[in-house]
């Protein structure tokens, strides 16, 4: 078994959605068995909200190489990519949906013997187990893989700085010498490379796969203006470009640990000048308490201009202004979680499921007792008010209104209720869904004993036997998310010690 199925963690890894104040709006840690999810992040296609993420695979368990999973707009899974036999797992750093969701690109791994000795380089073994990398661009309609390409094939291991290790296996184990954490694709067809361990970015030919520029490490083409340098670097991406410039985002880690460049971590905007091979630094946001995440991380350019970045490390995310102003600061209430990556984007969340309520009585008996509802529906995002009904032979009666409040919102009323149900209402007043029939349930004894034929103990044991989701982790405000467009929502995988937590779109 598993170690992490060993800890009681009620649904608190996997993805999930904040809005802009920090409230949970769904989590989707249930629907994937507290698994590790990487790279959850919104995407259109056909004009319709979707989700993907990579559910990681369990160390222990070898049939299971992890997958991509692809959500609508409802949570429902309406399609996987599965890994190909010949492939050892499903990498965790990048899928990126392509071409309206028909196409996708994902890093993918492959261990093999390696002859060290034929590039020159003077290891333990001539002959031994290289953990590669490269990336995949697969058509999800016909499975086809359109592009494949193989960072041996084109890098020089001489580049790495990675530790040595593991040159004589077993396999799958091997010589981790690059890390790729990102693949990016223009309008061009070309690709573009994050590698940590060359601490270099590649831009690599769509037709036949060379290098047609590096930036960063030792072999770079561009010379890096006024001081300017990065390591450990994570998420480049194609920013703009015209016939001379070329213009990309990315996250500066500044090192690892033993390896570092800098104190603190920053997100980048780097201008390419390919007339005179120089690159420099037009914009830079600087981890705002002036810390390194180590590890992960991501950075996106907003329509507005802004500059969200996810910084890992606790959830930690921040907004900013283009021209540096800090507008959002927050990060999970927990420190045994952290995140992969963290998007923002508008999203608009119909689940197929109806909203859930509990109801509990409270009181010596049934005339002096209030009846408290707790109700919340997992993804839901337009709901503005609750309204509570009860049913008396069959007809339906308005017991109150409520405006939705967060994730869980509460509504009490007085006297005993004993059949209800809740009803979602958009804010022009529609109804978008309602909840099951539910028999409140009564909390200790009543005064009276003739109070006991106005309840069904065979119902109240039915009601107390129903499992309640725990908590959620809570985003917590760090400044003021002032000056954020409402409605949008970002997008992160948050991973605990055992686990992985994935933090999906918010309102920020």
């Amino acid at each position: 078994e598993h170690i992490a199925r060993k800890y009681y963690q009620p649904c608190q890894t996997g993805p999930v959605i904040y809005d802009s104040s920090g409230e949970l709006v769904w989590s989707g840690a249930c629907l994937f068995r507290n698994r590790n999810a990487h790279d959850f992040r919104p995407y259109r296609a056909n004009g319709t909200d979707y989700l993907s993420a990579i559910l990681w695979k369990w160390d222990d368990v070898f049939e299971f190489k992890g997958q991509g999973v692809l959500l609508n707009n409802s949570f429902d899974i309406v399609a996987t990519i599965d890994v190909p036999s010949t492939m050892q797992y499903m990498n965790m750093h990048e899928l990126k949906m392509l071409d309206d969701g028909k196409k996708a690109i994902y890093i993918t791994p492959r261990t093999q013997i390696f002859d060290f000795e034929a590039q020159g380089l003077d290891l333990d073994a001539d002959v031994g187990f290289l953990a590669d990398q490269g990336f995949h661009e697969r058509d999800l309609v016909t499975g086809e893989v359109l592009f494949e390409w193989w960072a041996s094939d084109h890098i020089p291991l001489n580049e790495s700085s990675a530790e040595i290790s593991d040159l004589t296996g077993p396999w799958p184990a091997g010589w981790s010498w690059i890390h790729m954490n990102s693949v990016d694709k223009n309008a061009d067809g070309d690709y573009m490379i994050s590698a940590r361990y060359t601490n270099a970015i590649y831009k690599i030919s769509g037709q036949d796969g060379s290098v047609l520029w590096t930036l960063g490490g030792p072999n770079s083409v561009f010379e890096l203006e006024s001081g300017f340098n990065f390591s450990r670097q994570h998420d480049a991406r194609f920013f703009s470009q015209t016939a001379d410039t070329e213009v990309i985002t990315f996250m500066d880690n500044g090192g690892d640990g033993p390896y570092s460049t800098s104190d603190h971590s920053s997100s980048l905007v780097v201008s390419l000048d390919k007339a005179a091979m120089v690159a420099n630094v037009t914009r830079r946001w600087i981890r705002p308490d002036g810390q390194v995440t180590m590890a992960r991380g991501n950075f996106q350019t907003l329509p507005n201009g802004n500059a969200f970045t996810g910084w890992s490390e606790n959830c930690k995310i921040t907004e900013h202004s283009w021209d540096g102003k800090l507008l959002m600061e927050a990060q999970f209430s927990d420190y045994r979680f952290v995140t992969y990556r963290t998007w923002k984007a508008n999203f608009t969340g119909v689940p197929s499921e109806p909203p859930d309520l509990r109801a509990f009585v409270y009181g010596t008996g049934p005339e002096t007792s209030t009846t408290v509802f707790y109700v919340s529906w997992n993804g839901a995002t337009e709901v503005a008010r609750w309204d509570f009904y009860r049913v008396v032979d069959a007809e339906e009666h308005l017991i109150g209104s409520e405006a939705k409040a967060g994730f869980e919102t509460i509504f009490q009323s007085t006297g005993y209720e004993r059949t209800v149900f809740v009803e979602g209402v958009a804010a022009d007043g529609s109804p978008l869904g309602r909840s099951t029939m539910h028999l409140p349930m009564v909390m200790g004894r009543w005064n009276e004993r003739s109070a006991s034929e106005t309840l069904n103990p065979t119902e109240a044991m039915d009601s107390e036997a129903e499992v309640v989701l725990a908590p959620q982790q809570s985003l917590d405000f760090l400044s003021s998310p002032e000056q954020l467009t409402h409605g949008e929502m970002s997008y992160a995988d948050t991973q605990s010690q055992v686990g992985s937590v994935v933090r999906e779109k918010t309102e920020l």
